[in-house]
């Protein structure tokens, strides 16, 4: 049975930049990794604008969410979703999750999924058959509860981290794929 993991912070804390940092921890170390990362997209001035959606195996992005003022538009909160994208990303994480590496990520499960069924939904009930040794799901603190309700039968490890500790995040994260990795 597969590993997981549930990367949990309160918004903006650095959910995605620990994620990076671990995939860069984890291939100094030789692991094969794959998933979606979603950064954010600032304009200019800083302002977020929208989100990324990033191919952690090769790199590849594009543009999942943007900001939308029109209320006809927005699919989760104030963000316009990109349905050709989300396809997109979905797939990728479905592959992944088909391909035996070493740790899937999945950044990020959020209302779109646990409200709605939309989004990422569909790799929750993938779980069950994926050939990854771990995966590491990222999600809000307000929907931990949720999610770990959830996925319960698979007894998921729960990394949580605030900004003032964020720093250690990819290490912890690192540290315990590496245990699940070198007890298989």
């Amino acid at each position: 049975m597969v590993h997981l993991l549930l990367l949990t912070a309160a918004r903006g804390a650095g959910k995605t930049t620990a994620c990076q940092r671990f995939v860069e921890l984890a291939r100094a170390a030789d692991l094969r990794v794959g998933g979606i990362l979603t950064p954010a997209r600032y304009d200019s001035e800083g302002v977020k604008i929208g989100f990324d959606a990033v191919d952690v195996f090769t790199g590849e992005g594009r543009l999942l969410a943007e900001i939308s003022r029109e209320k006809t538009r927005h699919t989760v909160g104030w963000y316009h979703f990109h349905s050709q994208t989300m396809q997109w990303a979905l797939e990728r994480i479905l592959q992944a999750l088909a391909t035996p590496l070493d740790s899937v990520i999945v950044d990020e499960i959020g209302p779109l999924e646990l409200e709605k069924g939309a989004g990422f939904a569909p790799v929750l009930d993938a779980l069950e058959a994926t050939r990854a040794t771990s995966v590491i799901l990222v999600v809000r603190r307000a929907l931990l509860e949720a999610l770990r309700e959830r996925l319960a039968n698979f007894s998921p490890v729960v990394v949580s981290f605030s900004v003032q500790t964020r720093g250690h995040a990819p290490e912890r994260l690192f540290a315990q794929v590496w245990q699940w990795i070198v007890e298989n």
